[in-house]
């Protein structure tokens, strides 16, 4: 049966969608071929808001509609359904500071980011996984059609977090096998990947050089601006953006700005469109110390 067991006893059809979705059966029929189109009420908005790392990320927003038949689908298809536990982000009760934690006092610990994450992941992979657990082939090109635009998973669309992780499954089990393999951890944070092992050898080429392997047999591609950070127990050693050289902590930067940001609000000087930044960072590194003191 795969990485899915089937979750039904027998194949679900385009029927039995209708009634788990509480959606008109002809409505989804509509879906058969593609998104029915802009008169339907079915679209999106695309508009593009900055990286920090540079360069525009394009978020393509469904229209109230599309939406909603979205997280119907969320709520009632996918919430539930079980993830690699190597995935972190978009997944309720996980964080950076799990996905951070298998990494801490490690020989050496890996950074590879991929590039154009929800691009990347297909209507095929989409449509496959809905088979995968059960679907019929007519309900899981329409599931697939709903969930996609344009052939990928849009960033902007309230199932793409979800699916993301889901259909994703065989890349995660390929890369924690391979991570295992030679004694070390892996975690993916969306398309942040880190890997981390307990010695460096020779032998590291050769694992970066599979890592590689199995993400462009996936259908990804790294991130060349950031390229493959490689760092060793000498160097500061991150994962997320956290620090896990003896344990998972916020980086020195952001302590000490946060140190200057506390002062300039207790002396009256920090300014007003700050002061919400300044909560979200305390919030931020509370929960670090909660999650790392029920380690």
């Amino acid at each position: 049966m795969g990485l899915f067991g089937k979750l039904f006893k027998r194949e679900r059809s385009l029927a039995d969608l209708s009634k788990w979705l509480e959606a008109p059966q002809a409505d989804l029929s509509a879906w058969r071929s593609g998104m029915p189109g802009w008169a339907s009420g079915y679209d999106y908005t695309t508009f593009g808001i900055p990286k920090r790392s540079g360069g525009v990320r394009t978020i393509e927003a469904p229209t109230p509609k599309l939406k909603a038949l979205q997280r119907a689908i969320l709520h009632r298809l996918l919430n539930g359904l079980p993830v690699h536990p190597a995935a972190a982000g978009f997944v309720p009760g996980r964080s950076i500071v799990d996905n951070a934690r298998p990494h801490v006092g490690q020989a050496v610990v890996v950074n590879i980011d991929l590039a154009d994450f929800f691009p990347s992941i297909t209507h095929p992979r989409v449509e496959a996984f809905f088979r995968a657990i059960g679907w019929s082939a007519e309900a899981s090109a329409v599931l697939a059609n709903i969930c996609t635009r344009d052939g990928h998973l849009p960033q902007g669309a309230p199932t793409s977090p979800a699916l993301s992780n889901l259909a994703n499954r065989k890349l995660d089990t390929r890369l924690d096998k391979l991570a295992r393999k030679f004694g070390g951890h892996y975690t993916r944070y969306a398309d942040d990947l880190t890997f981390s092992f307990p010695a460096y050898a020779a032998g590291t080429r050769k694992v970066l050089a599979h890592i590689r392997t199995i993400i462009e047999a996936e259908g990804y591609r790294i991130q060349m601006k950031k390229k493959v950070r490689v760092q060793r127990a000498h160097q500061r050693q991150t994962a997320t953006g956290l620090v896990v050289n003896a344990t998972v902590n916020a980086p020195r930067a952001l302590r000490r700005k946060l140190r200057a940001m506390r002062h300039h609000a207790q002396t009256g000087r920090l300014p007003s469109s700050e002061r919400a930044r300044l909560q979200g960072w305390e919030a931020f590194l509370a929960m670090i110390k909660k999650q790392r003191a029920g380690d």
